[in-house]
This record gives C-alpha cells, sequence and structure tokens, in this order.
C-alpha cells in the first residue's frame, strides 16, 4: 500500500519530475561545490559530490528537496543562493526551467503582472503631460510670433533726434519684452525636457521628436527676433549719436558708442547691453558651471530663454582687442569660472582680462572659485590656490566660493570676504558652498554698508543667510530651504559645533513644512545613536533627531568602523520613523553578518526600504534578513563610488567585497577604483590573484580603473613583486592608473618588466609618496603631472626612516617641485628619519644623509622621532626651519621644559604659529610663544617642573 501511494505521488509529481532532471544537468561542478559550502553541507556530502562523476547532479538534486531547498512549490533557496554568489546567468535558467515544467510564473514574473496596472496608469498620466506641455509651447511660440510686426517695423533715413530717440524708447521696450519672454520660454523649455527625460519609458520615439521640434522651433524663433530687435536698437542708438556729435566726429562711432554707454553706469542702456548677446555657439563657451556641482542658484543671475548663459558684447569686444599681442584664453563674464585645477598661467590669464573689466566698467555677472580661493588679505585681495592674486573687483555681482570639501574657513578670513562686500558697489550676493563658516564678527559700519547696499551672504549648507541686523544666520526664505534640501544636506566631522546646529535647525524646519529631504550624508561625523533611536549623535555632540520627510541617508564612518548588531538595529529603527525613506546606505564600515528577526518590525517590511552596504555592494533583504547582491544598479552605484579595502575588517566582509567585485568583473561593470588600504599581502606568480591579509583572494579584475595600493609604513617592493602587480593590473581591460603609497619600489625597472601589451595600454603607474611615476617606455621615473602631485601634498608626505636614500632624494626633487609652484603640501612627516638641522644651511638632515630643504608651501612639519630625548638645538632648528609653517608638531620624543632662552620671531606671534607637543598618548602640550614654556592644551596650566620630571622617568622606562 506504501508502495502503491508512492507511485501516485510520483505520478502526481511529473512536472516537478521532468524539473529535477533538466536541473541535474544545469548545475555543473563548479556551482555544486559552491552551493554545499553556502549550505554548509555535512564533509561526507562534500566529499561524495567532489568524487562523483556522472550522478554528481541527481545526488545534489536529491539532497536539496531532502533539505527542503527544493520543492514542486518554491525554488527561492536556491536560486537566491545562485545569485547570492553571482551565478544570474544559472539563477534565470533554472526559473525558466521551473516555469516551463510546472506551468508557474516565477516570483519576478508575479512582480511584473502585479506592477502592470501602475505601469499602464503611469502611461496616461504622461500622456496627458504630454498634451499640457505641447499646448503651452504652441501659446509660446503665437506670443513670440506677434512681435514680428513691432520688430520689422522700419525707421526712416534722416530722421530727427526727437523721431531716434522715440524709436529707441520702442525698440528698448520690445527688446526687454523679448527678453523676458525668452526666460519664460526657458523655465517651460527645461519643464519639458525634464518630463521627457522622467518620462522616457511613456512617451514614443514619434511624439518625443515632435515636441523637441517645438522647443528647438521656439528657441529658434525668439533667437531670431532678439537678435534683430538689437540690431535695430544698436543702429538707431549709433545714428542718434551721430547726430548728437553734429553727424561727425575724430573717433569711430563704435568707440563713441561705447564711451557714452560707459559714461551711465547703472543706466537703462547699459543694462540693455549687459544682455545684448543672448547665446554663444558651444565652442566659444570656453568656462561654463563646473558640470559636476548641483546648480547654484542665486537672485542675481541671468540668463536667456534656452537656460544658457547671458554674455556681454562690450566685455567681449574688450577681451578681443587685448588679444591683439598674446593668446589669451576668452572668458564668459556672466559666469567665470576659475578652478583649482587650473594652471598658474591659466589663472593668472583670467585674473588679468577680469581687472581690465572691472577697471572699463564692464559688468561681471558671476565668479565662481572652484575649489581655488586659498584665503583673503586685508586689502580685499584674494589669494588662490597657485599663488595668483586676484584683486578688488568693483563691477561684480555674484561670487561664488566653493571650498574643497569639509573646509573650516577661519574668522579672519570670512571677516575679510565680509569686508570686501561691503565696499563693493556692484556685488548682490556671496554664496559660500562645502565649508565651515564661523560666526561673523564685523564693525556695525561694516554690516551697516551691507545693509545699505543689498548684499546678501548665503551658506548653502545650512540654508542660512547672514542678518545684516543681528550680525548672525538666520533661517533662509522657505524657496531656498527647499532648494538646499533638494540638493541634499551634507554634515562633514571637522565642523563646529554651531555649523551642525544650524544644519540640524534648518532639517528641523523642513521636517516641520514637510518638505522633502532629498538626501541627508553624515561624512565621518557620526558617533552614536541613542537607544531609542530617535537621534543620532555626531561627533561635534550635536543630537540629530529622526526626520519624517528625508527620503535618504548616508552614514560614512571612519575607515573600517564595526557597527554591531544592537547599534545596526536602533540606526534601522532611525531610518524607519521617516514616512518617505527609500534607502538606509553605509559607507566604509562594517556591519553585522547576520541580522535576528526582532531586529526587523513588520513596518518596516512593509515599507520594505533599501539598506545598502555601499562598501560591499550588497544589500539587505528585509523579508529573509540576508546579504544579497539581487540589484544590479546597486552593483553598478557601488562600483561608480569606488571600493576601499581595510585591513581591520574581517575575513566575512573582505570575503563580500571579493563576491561583489567578481561579479562587477563578470558583468563588465566598471569600477571606479580599487584601494587596498594597508590589507595587502602578496601576489601570485603569474599576477592572477593578490592575497590579502585576511587570506582573502582576489582574482584579477577586468573592468578596473585605478589600482591603489596602500602598504605598511615603509614597506620595499622588490622588483619580481613590482612586475607581477604590473601583470595584475594590466588584466583590467580599462587599467588607467596603477597607485603606490607608503611603499618603497625599485629605483630601476628591467626590460622584461614592462611588456607590449602595457605600453600599448599606456597605463599611468604613479609613486604618490614620491609625486614620481614610471614611464613605461623608458622605463624611468620622473615627476608625475601637476594634479598628482597636488594630490599627493593634499594627502600630506611621509618619510620613512626605512626607505633608502634613493627614495628620499626623489621625495626631496618633489618637494621642491611643489615648492616652486606654490602647491600647499599638508603636512610633511618624519617618521623617526630625522636626524638634525644643518646649522649652515638651516636644512634638515634626514637619517640617510639627504637633505630636507626649505619647502615654502608647508603648512605643517610632523616630528615623529620615537623614544629620542631632542636638545635645545635640535628644537630651535627646527622652530627656525618651519617658521614659514603654521605647525611645527612633535610626537613620542622628548623636548627641553623649557625654552626661555629662545626669542621666536616676531611674525610667528602675529601668524598664530602653534608648536604642539605629544610625549605620550593623553599629554598634549603647546608653546606658549612669550614665555617659552609648555601649557596642557585641555587646560590652559603651564607644564611644573615636577611634573615634567615625573613624565620623564615614564618616557626613559618606556623606550629604554
Amino acid at each position: 500500500m506504501d508502495r502503491l501511494s508512492r507511485g501516485v505521488d510520483r505520478l502526481s509529481m511529473k512536472g516537478f519530475g521532468l524539473f529535477k532532471v533538466e536541473l541535474s544537468r544545469q548545475l555543473d561542478r563548479t556551482t555544486i561545490l559552491e552551493l554545499a559550502t553556502l549550505w554548509s553541507y555535512p564533509r561526507s556530502v562534500k566529499d561524495t559530490l567532489q568524487t562523483a562523476n556522472e550522478d554528481r547532479g541527481r545526488i545534489m538534486v536529491d539532497k536539496m528537496e531532502e533539505r527542503g531547498q527544493i520543492a514542486s512549490d518554491d525554488i527561492s533557496a536556491l536560486t537566491e543562493a545562485l545569485r547570492g554568489f553571482g551565478a544570474l546567468g544559472i539563477a534565470r535558467d533554472v526559473e525558466q526551467i521551473y516555469e516551463e515544467n510546472m506551468s508557474v510564473k516565477t516570483p519576478a514574473d508575479q512582480t511584473n503582472l502585479a506592477t502592470g496596472d501602475a505601469h499602464t496608469e503611469s502611461k496616461h498620466q504622461a500622456a496627458r503631460q504630454y498634451d499640457k506641455h505641447t499646448d503651452a509651447l504652441t501659446m509660446l511660440l503665437q506670443e513670440t510670433r506677434g512681435f514680428h510686426t513691432k520688430v520689422e517695423s522700419s525707421d526712416a533715413e534722416g530722421s530727427t533726434i526727437v523721431v531716434l530717440n522715440k524709436l529707441k524708447e520702442e525698440f528698448k521696450e520690445v527688446y526687454r519684452n523679448l527678453l523676458q519672454l525668452k526666460s519664460t520660454g526657458r523655465q517651460r523649455m527645461e519643464s519639458t525636457e525634464k518630463f521627457l527625460r522622467d518620462n522616457h519609458d511613456y512617451v514614443s520615439a514619434e511624439r518625443n521628436h515632435k515636441i523637441r521640434d517645438r522647443i528647438q522651433e521656439l528657441r529658434n524663433e525668439l533667437d531670431c527676433l532678439i537678435s534683430l530687435s538689437r540690431d535695430r536698437l544698436e543702429n538707431v542708438t549709433d545714428r542718434l549719436i551721430k547726430l548728437q556729435h553734429g553727424g561727425h566726429t575724430k573717433t569711430p562711432t563704435s568707440q563713441v558708442v561705447s564711451e557714452e554707454r560707459r559714461s551711465q553706469p547703472g543706466s537703462v542702456m547699459q543694462a540693455v547691453e549687459m544682455f545684448s548677446k543672448l547665446e554663444q555657439p558651444a565652442e566659444l563657451q570656453t568656462v561654463p558651471r563646473p558640470s559636476r556641482r548641483a546648480p547654484i542658484k542665486t537672485q542675481a543671475e541671468p540668463t536667456s530663454g534656452d537656460g544658457s548663459q547671458i554674455t556681454d558684447p562690450i566685455a567681449t569686444t574688450v577681451n578681443q582687442s587685448s588679444q591683439d599681442d598674446e593668446t589669451v584664453v576668452p572668458i564668459d563674464l556672466n559666469c567665470v569660472t576659475i578652478k583649482a585645477t587650473d594652471s598658474k598661467e591659466n589663472q593668472q590669464s583670467m585674473v588679468d582680462q577680469l581687472k581690465r573689466t572691472s577697471d572699463e566698467g564692464i559688468p561681471i555677472q558671476m565668479l565662481i572659485l572652484d575649489e581655488a580661493f586659498k584665503t583673503i588679505h586685508g586689502n580685499g585681495t584674494i589669494a588662490l590656490n597657485s599663488g595668483v592674486l586676484l584683486p578688488f573687483l568693483c563691477t561684480l555681482s555674484v561670487l561664488v566660493i566653493w571650498t574643497e570639501e569639509g573646509r573650516v574657513m577661519t574668522e579672519a578670513e570670512f571677516s575679510g570676504i565680509v569686508r570686501y562686500g561691503s565696499e563693493s558697489t556692484q556685488l548682490q550676493e556671496f554664496v559660500f558652498q562645502h565649508c565651515d563658516l564661523p560666526s561673523p564678527k564685523a564693525t556695525r559700519e561694516v554690516f551697516n554698508k551691507l545693509q545699505e547696499r543689498g548684499v546678501k551672504v548665503t551658506w548653502n549648507d545650512t540654508g542660512h543667510c547672514l542678518d545684516t541686523f543681528s550680525g548672525s544666520w538666520e533661517m533662509n526664505i522657505i524657496d531656498r530651504v527647499r532648494e538646499h534640501c533638494d540638493a541634499g544636506i551634507i554634515m562633514h566631522e571637522h565642523w563646529s559645533k554651531e555649523t551642525h546646529d544650524l544644519q540640524i535647525k534648518m532639517l528641523e524646519f523642513a521636517t516641520k513644512k514637510e518638505i522633502p529631504i532629498r538626501i541627508v550624508k553624515l561624512v565621518r561625523c557620526y558617533s552614536s545613536i541613542t537607544s531609542d533611536g530617535s537621534n543620532i549623535i555626531l561627533q561635534s555632540g550635536q543630537s540629530l533627531p529622526a526626520m519624517s520627510s528625508v527620503k535618504m541617508i548616508n552614514i560614512t564612518t571612519e575607515n573600517g568602523r564595526l557597527i554591531p548588531e544592537d547599534e545596526f538595529a536602533r540606526l534601522l529603527d532611525y531610518a524607519n520613523q521617516s514616512r518617505a525613506i527609500e534607502d538606509l546606505r553605509f559607507q566604509e564600515c562594517e556591519l553585522p553578518p547576520t541580522v535576528s528577526a526582532s531586529t526587523i518590525s513588520p513596518e518596516m517590511k512593509s515599507k520594505n526600504f533599501k539598506v545598502s552596504w555601499i562598501t560591499t555592494g550588497h544589500r539587505l533583504n528585509l523579508h529573509d534578513r540576508t546579504w544579497g547582491m539581487d540589484d544590479m544598479a546597486n552593483i553598478k552605484e557601488s562600483c561608480g563610488a569606488g571600493v576601499v579595502i581595510y585591513q581591520q575588517c574581517s575575513s566575512h566582509m573582505h570575503k563580500l567585497q571579493m563576491r561583489f567585485l567578481t561579479v562587477a568583473s563578470q558583468n563588465n561593470i566598471p569600477v571606479k577604483y580599487l584601494r587596498l588600504n594597508r590589507c595587502y599581502r602578496s601576489v601570485t606568480p603569474d599576477g592572477t590573484k593578490l592575497t590579502l591579509q585576511s587570506g582573502q583572494t582576489l582574482p584579477a579584475l577586468s573592468s578596473v580603473k585605478m589600482i591603489h595600493i596602500t602598504t605598511e609604513d615603509g614597506r620595499k617592493i622588490a622588483e619580481v613583486e613590482f612586475s607581477r602587480l604590473l601583470m595584475y593590473a594590466d588584466q583590467s581591460q580599462i587599467i588607467e592608473e596603477l597607485r603606490f603609497q607608503r611603499c618603497e619600489l625599485p629605483p630601476t625597472v628591467s626590460a622584461s618588466t614592462i611588456s607590449s601589451e602595457m605600453e600599448s595600454k599606456n597605463f599611468k603607474v604613479s609613486w604618490l609618496s614620491t609625486g614620481h611615476r614610471l614611464d613605461l617606455h623608458d622605463r624611468t621615473w620622473g615627476i608625475d603631472d601637476m594634479d598628482t602631485i597636488r594630490e599627493s601634498c593634499g594627502r600630506g608626505v611621509p618619510i620613512y626612516k626605512q626607505c633608502s636614500s634613493h627614495m628620499h632624494t626623489l621625495q626631496m626633487r618633489f618637494l621642491t617641485v611643489a615648492s616652486q609652484n606654490n602647491i600647499p603640501i599638508a603636512h610633511i612627516s618624519l617618521r623617526e628619519s630625522y636626524h638634525a638641522v644643518d646649522a649652515t644651511t638651516g636644512s634638515i638632515i634626514l637619517e640617510s644623509g639627504v637633505m630636507l630643504p626649505h619647502v615654502s608651501s608647508l603648512r605643517v612639519l610632523g616630528i615623529n622621532a620615537w623614544g629620542r630625548e631632542l636638545t635645545a638645538e635640535d628644537f630651535n632648528g627646527l622652530v627656525s626651519y618651519s617658521s614659514q609653517c603654521s605647525e611645527l608638531h612633535f610626537y613620542r620624543c622628548f623636548l627641553p621644559w623649557s625654552v626661555t632662552t629662545y626669542r621666536f620671531p616676531a611674525h610667528l606671534h602675529s601668524a598664530n604659529f602653534q608648536v604642539l607637543w605629544r610625549p605620550e598618548d593623553k599629554k598634549v602640550f603647546i608653546m606658549d610663544l612669550t614665555s617659552g614654556r609648555w601649557v596642557n592644551k585641555g587646560t590652559e596650566v603651564s607644564l611644573t617642573e615636577r611634573e615634567y620630571q615625573d613624565m620623564l622617568i615614564r618616557f626613559r622606562l618606556k623606550w629604554k
């Protein structure tokens, strides 16, 4: 009876049986063994699967059925496991086989069916919006064509001054109306183009082309009419000026007109001229806004009807005339951008043109300093990063200071900028972005001038403006707050408590007004979260309450920080309190490998927001609480952000990263960069795999653009190993650069090291610690390009004792070039490599015998002389050497109790020069330059001789 029952069951399961047969043929040996390992099959079963040949697939299918991993009504456990380790193609094939044999739709198909109605509704809605946009464009086109009669009306030759004045006023009015119409048209055209981008899946190609033709027709019509009206206005103006000068002049008419225009600052004629040239060809727009920036919206930003920047024909004439004797890069005075990456020569060229333009009274609409601002002097001169000085520009309307991300602006710098604004007669607005600003400290007179001239100071990072009545920061108008929230809010670790407080006030205001917040990014400023998950505590001590209208939260921690499960659960609770939450993201941290059932609430499951672990390319499934890679878009985004692998992270996290990178390589997804942060151990002889310190192996990637290897301090990489690493990088089809940091590379490279394929690809091999790069053709090290030198200097330059004199020589050459080109050097750290200061030249002598010359662009000099007792002579020599720096630091060494016999130069007092000494982990002292004694940094109490002697005893015991 039992046997008969089993026979009936087999007949009723015929479809499933056929599926199992085909599944056993589909699974190959590698896939079977990976599934057995993933599901922790017993050793005996793994051995059977390892040795079996023809029956391996059947045995695996039977084992999966026994364990409930496949069933007649569910194969999701199998397909999710296949996707988990990157077998996406096999997973799709298995689902297709299952559907064909069982006549059951897969979960993905069921989801598509369920969303079919929503898709149809979206399509109908898009059709209705399309009709509205078409009607609006048609009305604008009709209104534009109505100006033809007014513009094309002729004026008789030989008219009187009275008639010409009347004509001039009429053409001015027409011209203004057309400009206004073009501005309205620009907004409509931008709105329509955004609609087409957002609804490209619902608008047919034919209708798309039709409406774009309508947009182009409107743009051409406006351009034609505006050009014609401008020509008529200029013609009437020329004739009028001729009559006013008796019909003849000694100077050319164009010059008379120009002088007449400039003699009436602020007049309507000047305003008309400022807007006279409405659009340049793309090839002439040499200085556009930075494309990587969100648009900066100010109240003084004129644009033409199609969104192009309005250019000034007078300025164009000035620039052309100034190019007779030398080649000058032309600039667009409506938006001049000076970038930190521009060469010193280009920066100087743009500054010269701006100065000439300002001196001639020609308006400069907007100037953007894109990470190029260094400081401002008391006379209103701005110093750029290259050392070029930007003088006071009296005709500038808007100054945008976009600093390097996270910069802290000093009180003196900010006060100088405020004074700059108070002295300008034309300036309308300052805009600050990506920086921390202090509380404004200026005189009442300065604030009164800002009020009188209506100068606005906007701080985009906090959504606040400077209140010139109270001299404090006040919340911006609600429309500007909406703009800031739509762009996203970034909070940085180095920013002050006051800055974070302003940002939190804006976020609370947005939450109260239910303004959508696109993203809140916490860049290494996250400290902890309260036990109830209602508030995030920042590094500054400020509390960030949960926000009900935030769509995305991105938490970037310190390098490789471990977030335990209980803390992770509270962060999920925090995000869940937003009604609009779509994604909770984590970067540069390690999350728990498993999540308990109590961590995920039913409400979280119903919202089903994304929990993305960007560092590993994985996403948490809130239903089964597992990390997976089912979202290819998520993988692409993680690859686009770059991947960092930290030494301190666990083997489990490294394994997830290896899996994610392998999937990216198999699917040809470009990886922006792969950075191995002190986790690289070795490379195989054939250069196909890297081994990490955790024991995980990383196969060569075919789609990585840059590989950055940071080793332990001063590690030596021999030529054989270096050659293998070159082979590893060469296996990427899109490799652009291989970088090395904190290590010593071979001084010479043999011909056999560089293959012909490497020479043809000619990717960069950069040695960041020395600022040099390897020429793959002649196999020699040379000074790298200026961009890489700036990046190396920005990171700081460590000089290690264990490195050779050859490497030290390369570093000295690189630092000299940086100093000669006024490239700021964040810090030079002498890691046990300091020997003495040369009494004759004042240069520092390293342990290798190489001399470190004076570096004028150095900010901080650090002396890490572990266990060494420095003399007063050492101290005095190092202070003299670093007199052009802002700080001098001493670590793990012992210094004299006082230096009362040494007189610090007067300029060090005025420059706020600081000498910091950290003899122990929890002991930090600062030198009082007046008394020559050490003061505790925390308590500001002077170091007594008794405390000094006790500290000296501890120091000698530790370093004996």
